[in-house]
């Protein structure tokens, strides 16, 4: 526990704790406005099409490397 001298450096710590309360929620905010935004439908069908865009064209390269590989065998 701290220990204070007089009312000014009371005052000051109140002042510094007020402005962390203020930082703290705007920080809460901001943090549930991007989760908003996040799980907002368009972003997750956008998220999915991307997925699963991205998983075709791995599973076409491979498949394109590994008949590739298949027909050096033959």
């Amino acid at each position: 526990m701290r220990e204070y001298k007089n009312f000014k450096e009371i005052e000051r710590d109140l002042k510094l704790l007020k402005l962390q309360k203020e930082i703290d929620k705007e920080m809460i905010l901001l943090s549930y406005n991007q989760t908003k935004e996040s799980l907002s439908p368009k972003r997750i069908l956008k998220s999915a099409a991307g997925s699963i865009f991205k998983n075709a064209l791995i599973l076409k390269g491979a498949t394109t490397i590994l008949g590739y590989i298949g027909d050096k065998w033959k």
